[in-house]
């Protein structure tokens, strides 16, 4: 810590002081290098010079922890958030193909309902199917994306950001600089996109881009019945984004709106017309807007939240020459957010409390689907101790959810808690968590007039994790086990014949894992490696044949590496894939898995004052895989942007 340098009298002759401190500060997500800071008095005048400064210092981490900063969000060959995510241990992509295709988010084999994904500290959310599509945030606003296994090990936290089995955290950039940068990128597969922001210093910007892409990328698909090559239709998309952020003081406002209009061209499957494709088309439209405030008041920190979401969904499949589903539904939900959050310290103790309602509900035109609205309420009261090198946390959270549609549904109400330990010795440190999670069926699950089942239970996971970290100024490394434990899992199956499906609880499954990853710290340039090994198993029925099989789209092994370079003008990155054979059904002998595969991806770039020029090439070797049974990637495609700064 630095301190305040104070002189009493007056100063008669000129005095320098040379190398008054020397500190260091490190962080989880890489470290502040030391500082050298020079002070120089005279007798007229009082002047400090300050050069670069490095600080350290050892900070415990409660829980596995990833962040991805800003320098290697650039370098890497990413469009969206969900790219830059799976290089993280443990993360598995759902990716349903192309640019337009879904993209969600699975940490630990938990699925993707229970990861929060929050922006600016503020749960972006989805009441109607619980997923988040990653695939419709961008990178070019975010300081940081950052994963943690179940949730921070901080005192000021809302009450929803206990509710999650992990948590994803999208921390927006606070300009630097006025500046206005335009950007135009051309790429594989008749992509065009258009970025332009305006940005204030230190007060905040707006943020607005439009992407085209017919989607026609080739495919092949190989199995004992068939051996085809084709090229993918119904996959173009037209996006429109556009996102304003304002800081004023402790006050953060956050404004985002999103258009697409996308064809869906659904799973490789051989029609009678001999054509790989579908037909549905899907609209879309997003709004939200976020205010929030941190402040103190009477040595009581505060943080308060509050956010309007409306989001609109049209799909239309009942065309003539679709043979499939047909349909044609819009559907639209609301979503209003408040939060309050309070913490105080006595000594080594920090005591925090905090409370948020939110109030959802859903609309559509879909047959003999009623309106319904959701009131869901959480409590969460938790302790924090710090002494020296050990670390302790415990929370609870309580949950009141209740539903309305044609009267009031049983109220649901659960407890669930957590705990955290970590204790420090010299650039080593242990850590430890046991977390309890339920996940409340979304209104689909319960309400949708072909599949809901309203006496679902919801689903009850639980979490046992051990881990150690080894941090110095040129290596950090984490390997953490993992225990996963989840009963009444929800799932889809026929009840009545192979047409009538419904929503069930059904099951018991366990997951065994080891999450290893390290990140070497060199001059101009880093390397992170990313191991996961897991063994995640249905355990419902011994009787029945598919007790012990793997969970579906579960690998056992995943590696990931990625080098990062920044040197001057230059900067770029080299990153590498490998997933292992996946199962994708429940019973694990009734089809062939998922092959494993490798992906290689290249981007470099170049500034030079006002001018960058980036180019980037994703599947490099042109691997064909699927991340969905039938859903074949695209294979290798390129893109150049070139981006003006004022």
């Amino acid at each position: 810590m630095i301190r305040n340098l104070g002189f009493n009298g007056s100063c008669r002759h000129a005095i320098s002081f040379r190398y008054i401190a020397i500190a260091a500060l490190t962080f989880t997500s890489g470290s502040i290098h030391a500082l050298d800071m020079h002070e120089s008095l005279n007798a007229d005048s009082l002047t400090h010079s300050l050069k670069e400064v490095t600080v350290t210092a050892n900070v415990s981490l409660l829980t596995p922890t990833k962040v991805i900063g800003r320098d290697q969000l650039e370098s890497m060959p990413s469009n969206s958030v969900a790219d830059a995510l799976k290089y993280i241990a443990g993360v598995q992509i759902k990716d349903y193909g192309g640019l337009g295709g879904q993209k969600t988010i699975n940490v630990r084999s938990l699925g993707s309902q229970h990861v929060g994904v929050y922006l600016d500290g503020v749960r972006i959310t989805n009441v109607q199917n619980g997923t988040v599509d990653l695939g419709k945030f961008s990178l070019s606003t975010l300081e940081s994306v950052s994963l943690y296994n179940a949730n921070k090990a901080e005192a000021l936290m809302t009450a929803s950001e206990y509710a999650s089995a992990s948590t994803v955290y999208l921390r927006t950039r606070r300009p630097q600089a006025t500046s206005a940068t335009i950007s135009q990128s051309a790429g594989s597969f008749h992509l065009y996109k258009t970025d332009l922001n305006l940005s204030l210093k230190q007060y905040g910007f707006i943020d607005a881009n439009l992407t085209h892409s017919k989607g026609d990328y080739p495919f092949e698909y190989h199995n004992e019945y068939e051996d085809t090559t084709g090229i993918r239709r119904n996959s173009d998309i037209t996006m429109f984004r556009i996102e304003g952020c304002g800081f004023y003081r402790g006050f953060n406002l956050h404004a985002y709106y999103f258009n697409s209009r996308r064809g869906l061209p659904g799973g490789v499957v051989r029609r009678l017309s001999d054509r790989y494709t579908d037909v549905g088309r899907e609209w879309d439209s997003n709004f939200f807007t976020q205010l929030s405030y941190n402040g103190e008041i009477s040595r009581i920190n505060i943080r308060s939240i509050v956010k309007y979401a409306n989001d609109y969904l049209h799909y239309r499949s009942d065309y003539p020459e679709n043979i499939s589903v047909h349909s044609n539904n819009r559907y639209r939900q609301q979503d209003l957010y408040a939060a309050l959050a309070g913490s105080y310290q006595i000594r080594d103790f920090k005591f925090s409390a905090s409370t948020d309602l939110r109030w959802s509900d859903l609309v559509t035109d879909v047959r003999n689907f009623r309106y319904v609205y959701r009131l869901d309420n959480k409590v969460s009261l938790a302790a924090f101790y710090t002494r020296r090198n050990l670390n302790l946390s415990i929370s609870g959270l309580y949950t009141t959810v209740t539903d309305h549609t044609r009267g009031e549904a049983n109220p649901l109400r659960k407890l669930t808690w957590t705990a955290m330990g970590s204790y420090n010795f010299g650039q080593f440190s242990v850590r430890t968590f046991y977390k309890s999670v339920f996940r409340t069926p979304t209104l689909n699950d319960l309400y949708y007039t072909l599949v809901g089942n309203r006496n679902l239970r919801p689903e009850y996971t639980r979490q046992l994790n051990i881990g150690t970290t080894y941090h110095s100024s040129l290596l950090d490394i984490q390997i953490d086990a993992y225990y996963n434990r989840v009963l009444d899992r929800i799932v889809c199956l026929p009840l009545k014949g192979s047409y009538q499906w419904t929503m069930m609880n059904y099951g018991l499954t366990r997951c065994l894992g080891i999450d290893l990853s390290a990140t070497v710290f060199l001059p101009h340039s880093s390397l992170m490696i990313a191991t996961t090994w897991q063994d995640d198993r249905n355990r419902t029925d011994p009787t029945d044949s598919a007790y012990n099989d793997f969970i579906a789209y579960s690998p056992r092994w995943s590696v990931t590496a990625v080098y990062s370079l920044h040197y001057k003008g230059f900067y770029g990155s080299i990153s590498h894939m490998f997933v292992d054979k996946r199962y994708w059904t429940a019973e694990n002998m009734i089809e062939p898995p998922l092959s494993a595969y490798n992906c290689t991806d290249i981007k470099i770039g170049c500034k030079y004052r006002i001018l960058t020029v980036e180019a980037e090439c994703q599947d490099l070797f042109d691997v064909r895989y699927e991340l969905i049974q039938r859903w074949p990637m695209p294979g290798r495609r390129f893109m150049a942007t070139l981006k003006i700064s004022l």
